[in-house]
Order: C-alpha cells, then sequence, then structure tokens
C-alpha cells in the first residue's frame, strides 16, 4: 500500500515536488515493489524451498 501512494505521489505531483524523490524511487520503491511482486508469483516455490531446509535442519539435529 505504501508504494503505490509513493509512486502516484510521484507521478501526479508537479516535477518540482518530484524531484528530490527520484533516487528513493530508483533504489527503494522500486526494487521493493519488484521483489513483492516476484514473492506473491513464486510464492509456492519459496514455501516448499523453505520447507524443505527446515526439514534438512531439522533432520541433522537428530
Amino acid at each position: 500500500m505504501a508504494v503505490a501512494l509513493v509512486l502516484g505521489t510521484y507521478v501526479y505531483a508537479p516535477a518540482h515536488v518530484t524531484d528530490g524523490m527520484r533516487p528513493a524511487l530508483m533504489f527503494v520503491v522500486v526494487p521493493v515493489a519488484v521483489l513483492t511482486g516476484l514473492f506473491m508469483w513464486k510464492q509456492a516455490a519459496f514455501r516448499a524451498l523453505l520447507s524443505r531446509s527446515s526439514r534438512r535442519d531439522a533432520a541433522a539435529q537428530r
């Protein structure tokens, strides 16, 4: 939700207001949005990977 607010502000605000936002947008907001989208897209694969590694750790502790 916060990413959408920042992007909406950047798109609809006057240019002189958004000049200071550009570095934060390029290096923080867009990568966070991309990583969030990637996680939502591949959520099943991430969960399978995490559960497999946790099972391996539990077996190693025995």
